[in-house]
């Protein structure tokens, strides 16, 4: 009998990367704006996956990001109504010129000691809900994202634990 825990492949994406937010909804995303994705809903009810990772890689003009700059990343369940997400203020696709009024499930610090072109980061272990929800993006960079959708990538992958390996 085998008394390990190990990481399992989740039963909806697993660990393939998926697109979570389309690079097309990110495109130009102003500083100080928030995009809530326009992919399909993620549908946990049938995988129910206990966790996802996220992986940002996205491009700007030549700049130095100002100290205490980042990228938040926001889950937004859909609510009962089956047509909200989060706090109800943004549709798939749509904009805010505002962080969203409840936490992120993620935060990636930027570094603001050098000119960069490319902001990039990782979000572990992000508890996800038995249900459907869409991932979102605020922002806070100090300039405005690349125009080029394929310049601008969100993924997700999903797994689960085993608890006898």
């Amino acid at each position: 009998m085998a008394n390990r825990t190990a990481w399992t492949a989740g039963n909806g994406a697993g660990f393939s990367w998926a697109t979570a937010i389309n690079g097309a909804d990110l495109a130009s995303l102003a500083n100080g704006s928030t995009v809530l994705s326009s992919v399909a809903d993620i549908t946990n009810q049938t995988a129910l996956d206990l966790y996802a990772d996220l992986s940002v890689r996205m491009t700007v003009a030549s700049t130095t990001p100002p100290a205490g700059s980042f990228l938040a990343l926001y889950l937004a369940a859909l609510l009962d109504d089956g047509a909200t997400y989060g706090d109800g203020s943004m549709a798939g696709g749509a904009t805010i010129a505002r962080a969203l009024p409840y936490p992120p499930c993620g935060i990636i610090p930027l570094e603001s000691t050098a000119a960069t072109t490319t902001l990039a980061g990782f979000v572990q272990g992000i508890l996800i809900p038995p249900g459907s929800f869409r991932f979102a993006l605020y922002n806070n960079s100090g300039a405005a994202l690349s125009a080029t959708a394929g310049n601008c990538i969100v993924k997700y992958r999903a797994y689960d634990l085993n608890l006898n390996n």
